[in-house]
């Protein structure tokens, strides 16, 4: 076994019979004399939860992936607003209290959208993949036993920006406050909401879509005189 001094960064060779396996050891350096440390102790073991968790982590961003580019027959069962004119707004919903999704729901429906509510991550991805929503109302542990690992937030998080700026994305989420500009960004969301909050909902939201509305016909305004729309 060949390691090299920190110190002098001379290599020096320790015969294998002389290594004591699986433990930590150190040796001094020839040279000058200096401490070299080897640790060859295994690495510690993963615990069940942590171990789970990476697990769902890793099959909601298979399933992100599948549904992103999966080429799947046309169902009509999954395209929930085939019937809507071009100017119809949607919604998707996701938030497993239901006390919560009824008052949602009902001041999406007074804000004019057609609301729909998945039952689970997998049918949301399906809806997502047919069909482009202007508004999602996320709960960032629905379906997850992460909140970093929540299959529809990774999945908007990869999408094409041209697909992803015509779409406002509210996050519902208890570690952050409302209106978290710095969280918004971080997770890739136009709007941080706290649950505490959610009897204003129907402001906080209006006031933030008329915001991004107005930044993003700015926005499009200069596309346009750029030559680049």
């Amino acid at each position: 076994m060949e390691v090299k001094c920190s110190s002098c960064h001379k290599t020096i060779n320790i015969p294998d019979q002389k290594i004591p396996q699986g433990k930590s050891f150190s040796v001094r350096c020839p040279s000058c004399r200096g401490k070299i440390s080897v640790d060859l102790s295994p690495p510690p073991e993963q615990s069940q939860p942590q171990a789970a968790a990476e697990g769902w982590a890793e099959q909601q961003q298979k399933e992100a992936d599948a549904f992103a580019v999966s080429g799947e027959d046309y169902d009509a069962s999954e395209k929930p607003f085939d019937f809507l004119e071009e100017e119809g707004l949607t919604a998707m919903l996701l938030e497993h209290d239901s006390e919560k999704a009824a008052h949602i729901k009902e001041v999406l429906e007074v804000m004019d959208y057609h609301v729909t509510m998945p039952e689970n991550i997998r049918e949301a991805l399906r809806k997502m993949k047919y069909h482009q929503f202007n508004l999602i109302v996320l709960n960032e542990t629905f379906d997850s036993s992460s909140p970093d690992a929540n299959g529809v937030l990774i999945y908007l998080q990869r999408l094409n920006m041209h697909v992803r700026r015509n779409m406002f994305v509210a996050l519902l989420t208890e570690r952050y406050d409302t209106k978290d500009n710095m969280a918004a960004f971080l997770k890739s969301v136009n709007l941080v909401i706290n649950p505490k909050d959610i009897k204003n909902i129907d402001r906080i939201l209006t006031r933030a879509i008329n915001d991004n509305d107005l930044f993003y016909t700015v926005f499009k305004e200069s596309l346009k005189k750029l030559g680049r729309v």
